[in-house]
């Protein structure tokens, strides 16, 4: 009968229509009951999975993906400072596209595309030359939002995603076991194995839709577009307020504009226009800036999402009735 039921869903639903995870599989549960993103199966999902939400989450999943991310990111900085091309290549290989879980920006786009392949030579030139990186400042992938060029919300998730996407795979069997959802056995490209530190081709049950696997998220682990360069933005205005304005040496050669030649905030972040190699050399000369900013600002700026603020982005009727 459950069979029967999905088959008929495929025939008569229109390709275009918004339907959701809990509806193809008549789940019978909306978000707030769900542990994972409820998401649109047929448009964007402009939800982005955030590395800094899973250090903060402290289970036994997000503990499996901290360490995947972690062995990636050093591999990877161990790689470029060694200059080891054929290693970075290994590394980065496996980073295509991953649109099993319908995140993202990644629905509207050619599949497959890679991620590598147009982030290899900024993430490469940016580690072998940042001086956050060499310093060791920027042990965490967390935080390449706050000095890597270009790499923003979409492409962050991206990366994590596949990074962690045995874990992932791991969280929806359990869902779909605890749901009832019927799976078959497909090939996956591209899991990471953080013990041998390479990627590997695995067969696995995963649940269907429309003849493609699809692969559940936490719903304690995304956050919304454009917080990267919120994240960021924030960042520049700490290192102007609580450093450089209390610098002397970096203001001498700051043009005042106020009255009897004080010197206002303007005149600083014109002095000091906002840009990650700019935030790196700040960095170095206040070491503790980093450190400082994660505590005083950046935690009370993190917080997982709540099931309202998910629904805006994954039920049309809820967006349009708000």
């Amino acid at each position: 009968m459950e069979g029967l039921r999905q088959f008929y869903k495929i025939i008569f639903l229109n390709e275009n229509d918004m339907i959701n995870i809990s509806d193809f599989f008549n789940l019978g549960s909306q978000q707030p009951n769900l542990e994972f993103v409820d998401i649109k199966l047929n448009e964007d999902n402009l939800l982005f999975i955030d590395p800094r939400l899973i250090e903060m989450q402290n289970d036994f999943l997000t503990k499996k993906m901290q360490t995947r991310i972690e062995v990636f990111w050093a591999e990877l900085i161990q790689a470029v400072r060694a200059n080891n091309s054929n290693r970075i290549d290994e590394i980065l290989g496996g980073l295509k596209e991953p649109n099993e879980t319908r995140l993202g920006y990644s629905s509207s786009q050619p599949h497959g595309n890679s991620v590598a392949s147009k982030l290899k030579p900024k993430i490469v030139s940016t580690i072998r030359s940042n001086k956050a990186v060499k310093t060791g400042v920027l042990s965490h992938f967390s935080d390449v939002e706050l000095f890597i060029e270009d790499v923003s919300s979409d492409r962050i998730s991206d990366i994590t995603t596949k990074v962690i996407k045995d874990v992932l795979i791991e969280f929806t069997q359990q869902q779909c076991s605890l749901h009832d959802i019927p799976m078959k056995k497909v090939i996956q490209r591209d899991i990471f194995d953080h013990v041998n530190v390479k990627w590997t081709v695995n067969k696995v049950e995963l649940p269907i839709y429309n003849g493609k696997p699809i692969i559940f998220v936490p719903k304690n682990i995304v956050r919304l577009e454009g917080v990267a360069g919120q994240n960021f933005r924030c960042f520049y205005r700490f290192a102007i307020r609580k450093f450089i304005l209390n610098d002397p040496n970096m203001l001498k050669d700051v043009s005042p504009s106020g009255k009897d030649g004080n010197i206002l905030l303007r005149d600083v972040k014109a002095s000091y226009p906002i840009s990650k190699e700019s935030i790196s050399n700040c960095q170095l000369k206040y070491g503790t800036m980093l450190v400082d900013f994660k505590s005083d600002l950046l935690s009370e700026r993190l917080h997982t999402l709540g099931d309202s603020e998910i629904m805006r982005i994954v039920y049309d009727y809820y967006r349009d009735a708000s």
